[in-house]
């Protein structure tokens, strides 16, 4: 059982999108294209307790806050149902076809058609009550002329088993009892009878923080040692507002622990923990986060369990305040638990990213104009091996992965020096160039001048702004480059030393040689200049930049310029770099909207 398709209208920063899932799915993109917007979109939907909260959205849940004048429209695909579902929802069962991602009637005659269900949220704003209201139905069947579609309830939605794992906020309230908490979500799963309230409330029924005593009179209280602060107030009161009122209206004041309500306790109640302090105990909340995050993920495995795998668990960010070790252990787990159901993450990590087949990830990315959100799931070229994907996961791909843009260099060289060019303009107060990282510009080794082209296309394919920067090719492979690329930089030299020692100024060249000399950093492995000719600094320098390339020599170098000394190549290309990030993303003809044909029963509006 899982989630296939998502299809969310005016909802956040979202107008329109359509995604399909896998069973297994991380979805990845820079910050604010709107991953943690979809999932609170399928929790608005098929989450049971979400519609607890009253109003059950606000006005900044519309797109644009445009409320007046819009609805928001969330419709989750669930596909591949029980037999156990599909008895119990026979009435609204549709199927799932995966060539056309679309749902069906009648069970396609391509195979692989699997039972699914459809449900739809509607969110919007009542002018007559002033308010904001929302509730959730079946599509199907289509609802007669002049009534409402089935609604699909809270009980009906527990049966999917959505849980939605958000690391930051779901913590400090996980171990409260809550409505919607993952405490209350666990007793419910284990069918534990809640009869501990009656019980509790009695209890604390007959306790008084303080009370007033039966006294006459204020002064009777001065005159009583074994009265406490507390009670001493209590019972001046009593005495002065009985000389107010008659005697049958002014009962004896009390100091409780509470309302002693139900929901005043589910409030107010919070699990303890025994902290490192010998054996004090602290409230849940206020452990350490990888404490918390390591509960919360129990308790998901004990619903998990309980449910034998038939549970969607959707995980924002798991390596939150986790090392690496844990961040993998914590993916596998969650995996292992939801056999027969979904995962479904959010994640910035390498160590979690890596834990992935490229098929199981899906690139997020929004039109800020627009509003609209594409899924692009990721395939790798040809020529370009899983096995060079994974191993280069952590030092090349994540990163890029994650970013909004991405320049593809042909080595480490290109990559060092332009980051530490652009920290250098941003030191020196340049408007037009600064530090890539801030335009949202990620590098990308290649290794290789061969690589540069398909990587480009690859990234390129997943909706990202690409620029590539290399040395000088012949045209038939410049001419692949280009076709991949926003923006082609093709260095007019044999290498990138040769760049820096024919556009930095002498002067700077000489000085820097001979300041590495007098620091004494000069390696004893690399001869250094004859004479004091241009020539022999020029190739003393090229001998040592080749020679370090692992080493920050070439960064240090950059780091003694002006900005009127910058490499003119270098410098027109993070002037270029900033103009393509400040221009608007190109929108992908359809971005963010659904090409399937929809059924008749998507043209139902409860």
């Amino acid at each position: 059982m899982r989630v296939a398709r998502v299809d969310v209208e005016n909802f956040r920063g979202i107008s329109r999108a359509s995604v399909v899932l896998t069973d297994t799915t991380v979805l990845l993109g820079d910050n604010n294209t709107g991953k943690s917007a979809l999932l609170e979109a399928i929790e608005l939907t098929i989450g049971p307790d979400r519609l607890y909260r009253r109003p059950p959205i606000s006005e900044h849940d519309f797109y644009g806050g445009r409320y007046l004048e819009t609805e928001v429209t969330v419709i989750v695909t669930i596909a591949g149902l029980t037999p156990e579902l599909i008895s119990r929802f026979r009435s609204h069962v549709e199927y799932w076809d995966a060539g056309k991602e679309i749902a069906m009637e009648m069970p396609p005659s391509s195979p692989g058609g699997e039972a699914c269900i459809r449900i739809k949220f509607v969110g919007r704003y009542d002018k007559d009550e002033d308010d904001f209201v929302g509730d959730t139905w079946f599509l199907v069947p289509a609802a007669p002329d002049g009534q409402s579609p089935a609604r699909c309830t809270a009980t009906d939605k527990r049966a999917f088993g959505f849980l939605l794992l958000r690391t930051l906020r779901t913590g400090s309230r996980a171990l409260s009892m809550e409505r919607g908490s993952l405490l209350d979500v666990v007793l419910r799963t284990y069918e534990v009878e809640v009869q501990m309230w009656e019980q509790l409330l009695d209890r604390l029924r007959a306790i008084d923080v303080a009370s007033a005593l039966p006294v006459a009179s204020a002064a009777e209280v001065t005159d009583s040692g074994n009265v406490d602060k507390f009670g001493e107030v209590l019972a001046t009161l009593e005495s002065t507002l009985r000389d107010i009122v008659s005697s049958e209206w002014a009962g004896t004041p009390h100091l409780r622990v509470s309302d002693l309500t139900r929901e005043e306790l589910r409030r107010t109640l919070r699990a303890f923990v025994t902290t490192g302090a010998s054996s004090h105990a602290a409230p849940f909340q206020r452990q350490g986060s990888g404490t918390i995050n390591s509960l919360v993920i129990a308790m998901l495995t004990m619903i998990a369990q309980r449910r034998e795998g038939t549970v969607i668990f959707a995980v924002e960010e798991p390596e939150i305040s986790l090392p690496p070790t844990a961040q993998k252990r914590i993916v596998d787990l969650i995996r292992e638990i939801t056999k027969g159901g979904q995962s479904i993450f959010t994640s910035h990590s390498p160590y979690i990213l890596e834990e992935f087949e490229p098929e199981q990830m899906m690139v997020l990315s929004r039109d800020h104009a627009s509003g609209a959100m594409t899924g692009r799931a990721v395939e790798l070229p040809s020529g370009l091996k899983r096995k060079f994907f994974h191993e280069g996961m952590r030092t090349r791909f994540a990163e890029a992965l994650l970013s909004r843009r991405v320049i593809v260099s042909e080595g480490k060289s290109e990559i060092a020096g332009y980051s530490a060019l652009g920290k250098r303009a941003r030191l020196l107060g340049a408007s037009d160039m600064g530090r890539l990282d801030s335009d949202g510009w990620a590098f990308l080794d290649a290794e290789s001048e061969t690589n540069v082209a398909r990587l480009a296309e690859f990234f390129k394919g997943l909706g990202k702004q690409v620029a590539t920067v290399f040395d000088k090719q012949d045209s038939a492979v410049l001419e692949q480059i280009n076709a991949a690329s926003d923006l082609t930089v093709e260095q007019q030299y044999k290498g990138f030393e040769d760049l820096l020692i024919s556009e930095i100024p002498e002067q700077r060249r000489r000085a820097f040689v001979d300041q590495q000399i007098a620091d004494a950093l000069w390696p004893a492995h690399v001869k250094g200049p004859l004479d004091e000719s241009t020539l022999e600094y020029d190739k003393a320098l090229h001998r040592l930049l080749v020679k370090a390339k692992g080493d920050p020599v070439a960064v240090e170098l950059l780091a003694t310029l002006s900005l009127a000394e910058f490499p003119i190549t270098m410098a027109a290309t993070l002037r270029d770099l900033r103009a393509l990030a400040r221009s608007p993303l190109p929108r992908a003809e359809g971005a963010g909207v659904s090409t399937a044909k929809p059924s008749s029963a998507d043209e139902e509006t409860p």
